[in-house]
């Protein structure tokens, strides 16, 4: 499995992916911390850090969504870059009861994306 990930080295602030790119891989943080964001440069909402062995990036690999944040090392960060291809292709295998939860995780998790985005736009209307 470990020829199936490319290794990349990002700059402190380098982006990694932005909000509404194709999922077309998921990220294993060798060394270093990512700084998982939504919004803007100037007045990011940060949604979580992910540090040396964490994983980001799979969401837009199982639902085929489009990425719902963006991503940035905030330090120098080795990262290891799977193709989605090569996880697809361990999934199909997966007993279909796994990939129905975890499908039904990440509708969650996008749904209270969503929601958290009509609230932050309600409040700052007001």
């Amino acid at each position: 499995m470990s020829a199936a990930f490319e290794r990349r080295t990002f700059a402190p602030g380098e982006l990694i992916f932005k909000e509404g790119d194709p999922g077309d891989s998921l990220y294993v943080v060798e060394n270093g911390r990512v700084r998982i964001w939504r919004g803007d440069v100037e007045h990011p909402t940060v949604i979580g850090r992910v540090e040396t062995s964490g994983i980001f990036g799979e969401m837009a690999i199982f639902d085929r969504k489009p990425r719902m944040a963006h991503a940035s090392a905030e330090m120098e960060s080795v990262l290891m870059r799977m193709p989605a291809s090569v996880l697809r292709e361990g999934l199909y295998g997966a007993d279909p009861l796994l990939r129905q939860l975890v499908q039904l995780l990440i509708d969650n998790i996008r749904t209270m994306a969503r929601r958290l985005d009509e609230l932050e736009a309600k409040l700052g209307g007001e």
